[in-house]
Formats: C-alpha cells, sequence, structure tokens
C-alpha cells in the first residue's frame, strides 16, 4: 500500500483522469473503475509505478462490486472515494462495502441539474460526504461545457480544501447554461 492510502475513483478513465494522476503522485494507491483497458494505459504511463488499478468493469453491473472486494482484499479499505455516477444506489453499496474504514471521504461529483434537483444518497455514518457541482464557462461568444482539465483541477482543489459542497465554474444564471 502506498503512503496516504487506497483511493477509489470510479469514472476515472475519463474526465477524472487527473485526479487518478494527482492522487498516485500524491501516494495514494488508486483503484480505477472504467470500462475498456486502452484507457488505463495512459494512467499507468503518466503515474508513478505501481500507483493505478484498473478495476476494468461497468459501475451499473454486478461485477463491479466483485471487483471492489478484490481492490479491497489486495489494498485495504478505501480512505477516498471520487465518484462521478449518477447511479446512486450503487454508490450507497459500495460505500457500504467499505464498512472496515474507521472514516473516508465521499466526493461525489454531479451535473449542475442535480444542484437545483437532486435524489437523496444514503451514506454510512463513517462517510465524510462531499458534494461537488460541474458548471459552466461564460466567454464572450457564450457559454461552454467545462474541459476535462477544469474538472480535474476542480476535484482536486476540492479534495485539498475539504469543503462539503463546491462548484466547479457557475451554476448561475442556469439559461445561460451551453446549448
Amino acid at each position: 500500500m502506498n503512503s496516504n492510502g487506497h483511493a477509489l475513483v470510479i469514472g476515472g478513465t475519463g474526465m477524472l483522469a487527473g485526479v487518478c494522476i494527482d492522487l498516485a503522485f500524491k501516494g495514494y494507491s488508486v483503484s480505477v473503475i472504467g470500462r475498456t483497458l486502452p484507457k488505463f494505459k495512459r494512467l499507468q504511463v503518466e503515474s508513478p509505478p505501481n500507483s493505478i488499478f484498473p478495476l476494468i468493469t461497468d459501475y451499473d453491473t454486478d461485477d463491479v462490486f466483485d471487483e471492489i472486494n478484490k481492490a479491497m482484499r489486495e489494498r485495504g479499505p478505501f480512505d477516498l472515494i471520487i465518484s462521478w455516477t449518477p447511479n446512486y444506489s450503487v454508490l450507497e453499496r459500495i460505500c457500504g462495502m467499505n464498512h472496515e474504514a474507521k472514516s473516508f471521504r465521499l466526493f461525489h461529483v454531479k451535473g449542475s441539474r442535480r444542484y437545483f434537483e437532486d435524489d437523496p444518497i444514503h451514506i454510512p455514518s463513517q462517510c465524510n460526504y462531499r458534494k461537488v457541482f460541474l458548471g459552466f464557462v461564460m466567454e464572450d461568444s457564450g457559454s461552454r461545457w467545462l474541459t476535462h482539465d477544469e474538472i480535474a483541477h476542480g476535484v482536486i482543489k476540492q479534495i485539498a480544501t475539504d469543503d462539503k459542497e463546491g462548484i466547479i465554474g457557475q451554476i448561475h444564471p442556469y439559461e445561460a447554461r451551453p446549448g
């Protein structure tokens, strides 16, 4: 196990790839859920050796729970979970599986719509729950969605500040969102 503990990143081969690499350089063993092996190669090439561990599965299948159990057996309970998944029941179950952790932090990355209308999530008492909302950027020519790099840098900042809620970009005025 690396010095900072064990992190799980759900959706870590796309817009959260930079978060995985950052955590690896900070000393975490990073288990990453993704669907295809080729995307993991970039993470592994850009990270320190033996720091990125692929869990090749879709988070919406029961296979994900087998992969999670295997990762926890090999590297211990999760100290940190970063999730980009709209499936709250899967995320609740994953957090519940992390019962051996005395405490852990969950950074739940969500789209801007969830800021205004969200479903409840039920998490274990040892979980320190954090929300990170993704907004948009206003420019001279209108608005645009955040880039993967902007999202990754924003999530990294949220992990560092450990605020209970954060917004990357802006969510107001809502009607200015890109079409």
